[in-house]
């Protein structure tokens, strides 16, 4: 987790925690005003906060072989043995570079439409339609939540934000059961969990939806 406040994170979760209450009891999904984002015609804007983004990928990664030796016999061995085992080390370090695993890209201004997930990262717009989603992991009490797609790498999206966009996200895409029977949100409620620890914050009081509300900034 990065460095947020506890009252960040707590904002974050009374904020998720009164938004399903609100969509369960059948009142309409939040919107924002528009921004200078353009966006497809009857798009609504819901969320706009920064989360830390993660994608799950391997990667192609080459080390270089060498072999140094040097002098007589013994040292001639010797520095065999430690190129053996220079390169037992680089070729390790490749392999474990290589692997399947998440990777970190940046801290991103994220937008949750009636249609997408929309991000600012490296200078540029990146774009993840609903449609194209296959499964929502959410963890709420962790502060993330994970999309699985269909052809791209997954997505794990972390922060104070990310309670709010996980359960407006299971509203859109599975509907209102989903949304009370999935154990992942039936802690909601006025404690703030601390992400990794199995603590709670006590909470002060409930707050308004994200806006700026899903912000947290």
């Amino acid at each position: 987790m990065n460095s947020w406040t506890e009252e960040e994170l707590a904002h974050g979760w009374h904020s998720a925690s009164h938004l399903r209450q609100s969509l369960l009891a059948g009142h309409p999904v939040p919107r924002l005003p528009p921004q200078t984002v353009r966006l497809l015609p009857g798009e609504i804007l819901h969320g706009d906060t920064q989360l830390r983004h993660e994608v799950w990928y391997g990667m192609d990664v080459t080390y270089t072989h060498s072999t140094f030796a040097f002098g007589g016999p013994v040292m001639f061995a010797a520095g065999l043995l430690a190129s053996a085992a220079g390169n037992a080390h680089r070729k390790r370090q490749a392999e474990a570079m290589a692997a399947q695993q998440w990777r970190f890209h940046g801290q991103n201004r994220t937008m949750l439409t009636s249609h997408r997930i929309m991000a600012f990262a490296s200078d540029r717009w990146v774009t993840w339609e609903h449609r194209a989603v296959v499964e929502l992991w959410p963890a709420p009490q962790d502060f993330t939540f994970t999309l699985v797609f269909n052809g791209i790498d997954p997505l794990r999206l972390t922060g104070p934000g990310a309670p709010w966009f996980s359960v407006l996200l299971a509203f859109q895409l599975y509907g209102p059961a989903f949304l009370a029977e999935r154990p992942e949100f039936h802690s909601m409620g006025t404690h703030v969990p601390s992400p990794g620890h199995g603590r709670v914050i006590e909470g002060a009081r409930e707050r308004e939806p994200w806006g700026d509300s899903a912000g947290g900034t």
